[in-house]
């Protein structure tokens, strides 16, 4: 005759949110019923994973020493220009993750002329990066900063799209990939330039 082998409870060492979301979808279960319990606790489960993303997202400026992408993309051996920033944007583009951008260009101290996106491993956006995307879009135009994306995946471009982002930023402030996103930066200094000149 065997033995029934001992049953180990559910690991719940994921942190205390994990832990939360466990023990509120246990509470309610007891009080109620399952069927509430499930449903609010997929909505915390998914509350959380968005949270986790968000914070796993980060945005980073880039230069020859931190550049890690293949030769098209690649900025190693090319000439960024003086009031150029460069950008690149990895994973899912979440609510978060926006205003980690927003933070970083904050922490610069000299304000760039063109900001360059690198969106190629941009995974996903949502609707609430679209519209932080939207009023970073805005704020950067009272400041005489253009933005342009580069290299920017078909599902994210066509959310973009839809939502009409592409065209608050300009048809041809959107390029496939890194060496014609500073041709166009030179074009646009070089117009900031001849309508202001010193």
């Amino acid at each position: 005759m065997g033995f029934t082998p001992w049953i180990q409870p559910a690991d719940v060492s994921g942190g205390p949110d994990d832990g939360a979301v466990f023990v509120t979808t246990f509470g309610l279960t007891v009080v109620f019923d399952l069927t509430l319990a499930i449903e609010v606790g997929m909505i915390l489960a998914a509350i959380l994973f968005i949270k986790r993303i968000a914070e796993t997202t980060e945005i980073e400026a880039v230069s020859e020493h931190t550049e890690t992408e293949g030769q098209l993309h690649s900025i190693v051996g090319r000439e960024v220009p003086a009031g150029v920033q460069v950008y690149r944007v990895p994973g899912a583009l979440f609510f978060g993750a926006a205003r980690k951008l927003e933070a970083a260009l904050e922490r610069v101290g000299q304000q760039p002329r063109v900001l360059n996106l690198r969106m190629r491993t941009v995974l996903t956006l949502d609707s609430t990066a679209i519209n932080a995307l939207e009023g970073l879009l805005i704020r950067l135009k009272r400041k005489h900063v253009v933005l342009v994306l580069s290299g920017t995946p078909p599902g994210p471009e066509d959310l973009m799209r839809r939502a009409g982002l592409l065209e608050q930023i300009g048809a041809g402030n959107v390029v496939p990939n890194i060496e014609a996103a500073l041709g166009r930066a030179r074009e646009i200094l070089g117009e900031l330039e001849s309508s202001n000149p010193a």
